[in-house]
């Protein structure tokens, strides 16, 4: 099974042997929307259970990488400007927009642009 990772999706890709080919060929099973990874309907009908497995492990992998953490860090970022306003804290705040700045421009270039977070926000919503 691969995982393709385009500009706003994910898509899961089937490759199985052709004999009359001599050649693998590949089927592409679904799509993983990239702002609101989540298994559809489609997808989980289209798959097996070995290959839903292996959709499940890539996805909890995408979340492994250390981007989870750092919600609760930014918070802890918070609390320590609130209670700092000396220069070392001017020099950490300057360092912290640079890193900002850095960070929005990735999360928009992978097609997490900030309306669409919106949209994906407010369908989970919807759904719960």
């Amino acid at each position: 099974m691969q995982f393709r990772e385009r500009r706003r999706v994910i898509q899961v890709i089937r490759t199985t042997y052709d004999p009359a080919l001599k050649r693998g060929r590949s089927t592409l099973l679904g799509t993983l929307d990239k702002a609101a990874p989540a298994i559809g309907e489609e997808l989980r009908a289209a798959c097996t259970a070995d290959e839903l497995e292996e959709v499940k492990r890539f996805l909890d992998g995408r979340r492994a990488v250390g981007a989870d953490a750092l919600p609760e860090q930014m918070r802890k970022a918070a609390a320590y400007f609130r209670s700092h306003h000396d220069a070392a804290a001017l020099a950490f705040a300057a360092e912290i927009r640079g890193a900002w700045d850095e960070l929005k421009e990735a999360m928009r270039d992978a097609g997490f642009s900030k309306e669409k977070l919106r949209k994906a926000a407010k369908a989970a919503k919807e759904m719960a």
